[in-house]
């Protein structure tokens, strides 16, 4: 009877776990639902350039325009090294713009960054304050991007890039608080 009663707990657990990713997925259809992301951040993290890992500081400020209609995102991120926690090096410079796009009935994110770089992809839910998104790059595989906010005052922010859709390796990380 234990043994019953602990497999229909683990399968309940296991169904409710699936279920609420799916009904994250299939639920962002509202800028407004993103009001948390706003605000100024401020904080560090690292990424993977030619297989050598480089230390940055980074803020974001993002705003609400046009009744919620859209989220205007500015980032700017400054290479850090062994002597200043911020240099004057400029390593990111970009802007985004998060809205309904109709054409695709899904929120999507513009962005453009100072080299001249224009994308625009879909966000997806797939938690409560946690984003994905993503995109093929020229190699073939996949990156892509997962935001969590759960943390009052937080974001987090991991860059993964898998060749198969199936294992996943980590080129990016930061962590900015809330202003």
């Amino acid at each position: 009877m234990k043994n019953i009663l602990l497999s229909l707990l683990i399968t309940l657990t296991f169904l409710g776990h699936s279920q609420n990713n799916e009904t994250f997925r299939d639920t962002l259809k509202s800028v407004a639902q993103l009001n948390f992301m706003k605000g100024s951040w401020k904080g560090n993290g690292w990424i993977f350039i030619n297989r050598e890992k480089k230390e940055f500081s980074q803020s974001e400020i993002i705003k609400s325009k046009n009744a919620d209609r859209i989220l205007v995102i500015d980032g700017l991120g400054h290479a850090k090294d062994s002597i200043n926690p911020e240099t004057k090096k400029v390593i990111h410079d970009a802007f985004g713009i998060i809205s309904f796009n109709e054409d695709l009935d899904a929120i999507t994110m513009l962005s453009f960054s100072s080299t001249g770089d224009k994308m625009e992809n879909e966000l997806r839910l797939i938690g409560e304050k946690q984003l994905e998104w993503s995109f093929k790059d020229e190699r073939g595989g996949t990156i892509r991007f997962r935001e969590d906010f759960t943390t009052e005052g937080v974001w987090e922010e991991k860059g993964e890039y898998s060749f198969d859709g199936e294992k996943w390796f980590p080129f990016f990380y930061m962590k900015l608080e809330r202003q």
